[in-house]
């Protein structure tokens, strides 16, 4: 395994490496929504069974044509992978992908998970979302799943994604969002702040959209979609102290009508717990 030291991700360090072993167990990253979205994104027979052809590119054109065994991606990059999941998903679809995470408990559990599903076209590289150890152009897709808003430089992060692939590349991110209403919008944040201390922004879409254009990238697939998450095992995975959980549940329950509408609260169960949900926004942009 190569290691890279970066600035910046002290914090996430210490959040995510002593609960890499609950993130490996966690049902929202093995499996949701997001993650169909994005195989759909990336994947052209999937797309192609749909009746969705738009957005074809390079070796994606290629594999279409070549039939359903060809691999649509040479090398494929999966940043903030954690655990691996989404890696494993464009093992699917790619010669080789790379596992890349800041946290190395992260990898080591994606690299046994790996393991045991017998993957051996996945490799594992410890590094910084705003420091990616590859040449420029030369990669054909780089995916990112519920990570974006943990990274400390976006603006970085996206600029070192627009160098590293090659054109006609594909950029596929899945991540929370925020509210475009700047009042909601700071709410998500507070609250989302306060039970991981590693979290750094949750962006409106409008403003992704926005650098993605002024770095060339061109968006030519998307879907809106909503992570349902129950509130005890949120406020668990990141070990919130008991006081700031009754603290973070007021907020939920006995905020205004606007919040219990944004974010879908629902009615408490006999425990205590409740579901609600925050936005997500999965997309697919082309290096132009």
């Amino acid at each position: 395994m190569q290691s890279q030291e970066q600035s910046g991700g002290t914090l996430a360090q210490q959040m995510f490496g002593p609960q890499a072993g609950i993130y490996a167990e966690s049902k929202v990253h093995i499996s949701d929504d997001s993650l169909e979205s994005v195989q759909k994104l990336t994947n052209p027979a999937l797309r192609q069974a749909q009746g969705d052809r738009s957005g074809l590119q390079g070796d994606e054109a290629q594999a279409q044509g070549d039939g359903a065994e060809a691999m649509p991606y040479r090398w494929a990059v999966d940043i903030g992978t954690g655990a691996g999941f989404t890696a494993f998903a464009m093992a699917e679809v790619s010669e080789r992908v790379i596992a890349s995470d800041i946290t190395q408990p992260m990898l080591r559990q994606a690299g046994r998970i790996s393991g045991e599903r017998g993957l051996p076209n996945v490799g594992l590289v410890q590094n910084a979302a705003e420091a990616l150890p590859f040449a420029d152009a030369s990669l054909d897709l780089i995916t990112s799943r519920k990570a974006a808003h943990h990274f400390r430089d976006f603006e970085a992060a996206l600029d070192e994604a627009q160098r590293a692939l090659r054109p006609g590349g594909s950029l596929v991110m899945a991540d929370t969002v925020a509210p475009e209403d700047d009042d909601m919008a700071r709410w998500q944040n507070e609250v989302e702040l306060r039970r991981d201390f590693s979290h750094v922004e949750d962006r409106k879409v409008s403003v992704i959209r926005q650098m993605l254009a002024d770095r060339g990238f061109e968006v030519v697939g998307s879907e809106d979609e909503r992570v349902y998450l129950w509130f005890n095992d949120w406020v668990m995975r990141t070990r919130v102290p008991e006081d700031e959980v009754a603290a973070l549940r007021r907020e939920f329950q006995e905020g205004p009508p606007e919040v219990r509408e944004t974010f879908q609260v629902g009615e408490p169960e006999e425990d205590g717990d409740f579901l609600f949900s925050f936005p997500v926004w999965v997309f697919r942009a082309v290096k132009r």
